[in-house]
């Protein structure tokens, strides 16, 4: 394994950790957020609906850091992606 390959493979590890985090902190947010929705009048609906969005935001942006993780894994590898 070259250097540009172990500096890859650490750059893919950063990535899902950092991925895993971010899904970690907004997963509980929107899980609250849906209860929160669906257990308030309809006066109140949009506080619940509210957090749940904020986090999504972290959410989508620890998928999104683990898809590019498993991009940069398959792209390491020489393998056609079509």
């Amino acid at each position: 394994m070259n250097t540009e390959d172990k500096i890859s493979a650490r750059q893919e590890r950063k990535f899902a950790g950092s991925g895993g985090r971010f899904v970690a902190i907004g997963a509980p947010l929107v899980v609250i957020g849906i209860v929160l929705a669906l257990l308030l009048d309809h006066d109140f609906v949009g506080i619940g609906v509210a957090i749940a969005v904020l986090g999504a935001i972290p959410v989508v942006l620890g998928l999104v850091l683990m898809a590019t993780a498993g991009v940069q894994h398959h792209a390491r590898k020489d393998r056609p992606f079509a």
